[in-house]
């Protein structure tokens, strides 16, 4: 097995363990699959949300036993958010990827500062 495979399941494994305790591993995986493994922005997007949704499935089995929740709503934000993801994934294919990756950058460089304000606000740092 080469440097690079291993170095990409291990990325893969961050990924996947920072987004099962909540901490935005899709941003990881995605970065690293446009900026090192020679995949486009919008085929790492793709990637990413796949990984995603077959990690949000076990995890959400398990939190409807646990919690109980309001399945009307579970519903209508599941639909909501597949009815999304099915208009941006439409509108990106007509945009030009660096502007995509751009705007992407910026979503990530904003979620990041956001997370670390509110981090530090917590902490009183």
């Amino acid at each position: 097995m080469s440097a690079s495979a291993v170095i990409g399941y291990a990325v893969c494994f961050l990924s996947a363990l920072s987004s099962g305790m909540g901490a935005g591993g899709g941003g990881l995986l995605t970065m690293w699959l446009s900026s090192f493994s020679g995949v486009s922005q919008l085929q790492s997007q793709g990637i990413n949300l796949i990984s995603f949704l077959s990690s949000s499935f076990p995890a959400s089995f398990i939190n409807v036993k646990r919690f109980k929740p309001d399945m009307r709503l579970i519903s209508f934000l599941t639909f909501a958010g597949a009815s999304g993801c099915v208009t941006g994934a439409l509108a990106a294919s007509f945009a030009d990827p660096l502007i995509l990756r751009k705007c992407f950058g910026a979503f990530l460089l904003l979620v990041g500062m956001y997370s670390l304000y509110k981090t530090l606000k917590t902490y009183s740092v």
